[in-house]
């Protein structure tokens, strides 16, 4: 087992078909979506209470799979995505019926899209009819047991540090660096520090039977250690600086609070939130919506802390709307 392999075996985990639910969204347009704003208008697209989702955006198309048992890992990929990914090319208008070891799993693929996946206990050809009819499709495609289990470890050997970046949930825009580096800092040392005793550790236990080449090995790393040591420390001053400069002379507020507080106030209203930003004191807000744009105005008026309330844009064809608001400072922090 190689470094990478290894190091990707501790961090990552499968979300299996038959523990998850798939639900689909297609958007007019690309949008950026952040979690908190997916869990709130989807989640309620579940077959159980409270679940756990992992999403994934291509292009207009919004992957969202649902799940109740909690796993450890730190990045979890969706088995359904594993073999979308890897027969989506030689199967791209598909119903693709994949025995596996104790049922079978439907994957549906149009124009290389991801449409459905889920799990069965066994092949019904009048099931498999109506599902190529529902679909507009003429190809159904039979995986067996063994070609399922190639293709599965095939998929997790070419799992790539790129592809755990995307389904990690530490994401870095490019004009949100600095507020990210505050705030989440210490991720990337953590990190390195364990891929450094992981490192260690791989090679303590591939030359343990030759005792010269392990006290090398061992006086390697001690001494890029003491290198990692000290860099940590000038990264921990420079971190210190970057929080004493935001407490000082950023006050942002609680977007967590400030979003709780909005959604809130619209959960009993038909409004859909499809942007919500904090930038500063700045608070802007896109939705779609069937109500009169107005009763948006009327609901941040409402909410103590908000102030310069305006719609800023509307589409009645498109029913969106954006609103901007202010807010006072000392309301949430």
């Amino acid at each position: 087992m190689n470094i990478k392999n290894y190091l990707l075996s501790k961090l990552i985990d499968m979300l299996s078909v038959e523990d998850s639910f798939f639900y689909k969204v297609k958007f007019e347009k690309k949008v950026k979506l952040s979690d908190e704003i997916i869990a709130f208008n989807y989640k309620k697209y579940a077959p159980f209470k409270n679940p756990l989702i992992i999403n994934r955006m291509e292009k207009n198309d919004l992957y969202l799979w649902f799940y109740e048992k909690n796993i450890k890992a730190k990045i979890i990929i969706p088995e359904a995505y594993l073999l979308f990914d890897a027969l989506k090319e030689q199967y791209p208008n598909n119903l693709l019926f994949i025995e596996t070891l104790s049922s079978f799993i439907v994957l549906v693929i149009k124009n290389g899209i991801l449409e459905n996946s889920y799990s069965v206990l066994d092949e019904e050809k009048t099931f498999i009819a109506m599902e190529l009819n529902k679909y507009n499709l003429s190809s159904f495609q039979k995986i067996d047991k063994n070609k399922y289990l190639k293709i599965k470890e095939q998929s997790l050997k070419n799992i790539s540090f790129k592809d755990v970046y995307k389904w990690s949930s530490f994401k870095v825009e490019p004009n949100k660096l600095i507020p990210t580096v505050v705030n989440f800092v210490a991720y990337p040392f953590a990190f390195l520090l364990f891929f450094i005793m992981a490192v260690e550790s791989y090679h303590l236990n591939e030359v343990k039977k030759n005792l010269d080449l392990v006290e090398h090995q061992y006086s390697l790393i001690k001494s890029k250690n003491d290198d990692v040591r000290e860099k940590i420390n000038l990264q921990t001053k420079k971190e210190k600086k970057w929080i004493a400069f935001a407490q000082r002379e950023l006050p942002y507020v609680s977007s967590i609070e400030t979003f709780l507080s909005i959604s809130k106030a619209f959960s009993n209203k038909d409004f859909t939130f499809t942007r919500f930003s904090i930038m500063g004191s700045k608070v802007k807000i896109t939705v779609q919506t069937q109500e009169d744009f107005i009763e948006g105005i009327t609901l941040l008026n409402k909410i103590k802390g908000l102030k310069n309330v305006a719609l800023k844009s509307s589409s009645k064809k498109r029913g969106t709307a954006s609103y901007e608001a202010t807010l006072e400072k000392g309301i949430f922090w």
